[in-house]
């Protein structure tokens, strides 16, 4: 059984506020990346000891070279840096049985959860599919789903835990804080959080439901990405094929879930350019 991990920072236990995800924040960023690299290897463990014969972890977080490589446990390989085609979920079609999502958060304009925001919160308003709003647990989910990989288990808050069992209700998520609105939680100390990991690592690897396989939309798919302000839709409108829909909202068709799924990422960097 191969085991293939996504791993973000804003849903790990502890981690609340700006500070804790932004590199350059110092000393409260530093913290937080050693409690998501030990929420990592809690999952992995639990893998191996559930019977993985390997596990890939892709570090999914901003710069991507969050995971501290030299405590994670030495079975793992470890996917670092940017870009990536696949982004979040890069070598997600490498072959996997099973992908857990670590540390994830709810999409952007959920009330209440913590640091919610979809791949770049400085650009992004809302990301829809046809009538959906859309944030990086389903977008990554559904990109896992084309290569017929299901996400059996997810951590965060527990306003991803909702958003999960919305989508897939089989999908076992860990909850390890509670939010009380965008930057304050209750949450579990590191050590029990890891525990619940483990947990839940073991519960979801242990049956492995195809229930939770998100399958993507059929062709056509229609993206729209509403930007915060003007001038990132002024920028990401200039990718062939996006249409320009109103002063904030840049609308792309495509006839292939993983070529609309790239060109979202196409949209928000052109549109972080934007002075």
């Amino acid at each position: 059984m191969r085991v293939y991990v996504s791993s973000d920072i804003e849903g790990v236990a502890g981690v609340v506020n700006a500070e804790h995800q932004n590199p350059g924040a110092g000393i409260e960023y530093q913290r937080a990346r050693r409690l998501m690299t030990e929420e990592v290897n809690a999952a992995a463990r639990a893998a191996f000891d559930a019977g993985a014969s390997a596990v890939v972890v892709n570090d999914a977080h901003g710069p991507n070279t969050n995971v501290l490589i030299e405590d994670l446990d030495e079975r793992v390989q470890l996917i670092t840096g940017r870009p990536k085609a696949l982004h979040m979920v890069h070598g997600i079609d490498e072959g996997f049985d099973a992908a857990l999502f670590l540390g994830y958060h709810a999409r952007p304009g959920t009330a209440e959860a913590i640091l919610d925001h979809a791949y770049l919160g400085s650009v992004v308003d809302t990301l829809r599919l046809g009538e959906r709003e859309q944030g990086e647990f389903s977008l990554n989910a559904m990109a896992a789903g084309v290569f017929g990989v299901p996400v059996v288990m997810a951590s965060g808050d527990d306003k991803l835990a909702a958003e999960v069992a919305e989508l897939l209700p089989a999908t076992e998520v860990a909850v390890v804080k509670w939010a009380a609105s965008r930057t304050a939680a209750r949450t579990l100390t590191p050590a029990t959080a890891r525990v619940t990991i483990a947990s839940a690592v073991t519960r979801a690897l242990r049956s492995l439901p195809a229930a939770c396989l998100l399958r993507p939309p059929e062709p056509p798919v229609t993206l729209e990405v509403r930007f915060v302000r003007t001038s990132q839709a002024d920028h990401a409108a200039l990718l062939p094929g996006s249409e320009r829909l109103d002063g904030r909202t840049v609308r792309y068709v495509g006839d292939d879930y993983l070529e609309v799924f790239r060109a979202c990422r196409a949209l928000l960097l052109l549109g972080s350019s934007a002075a």
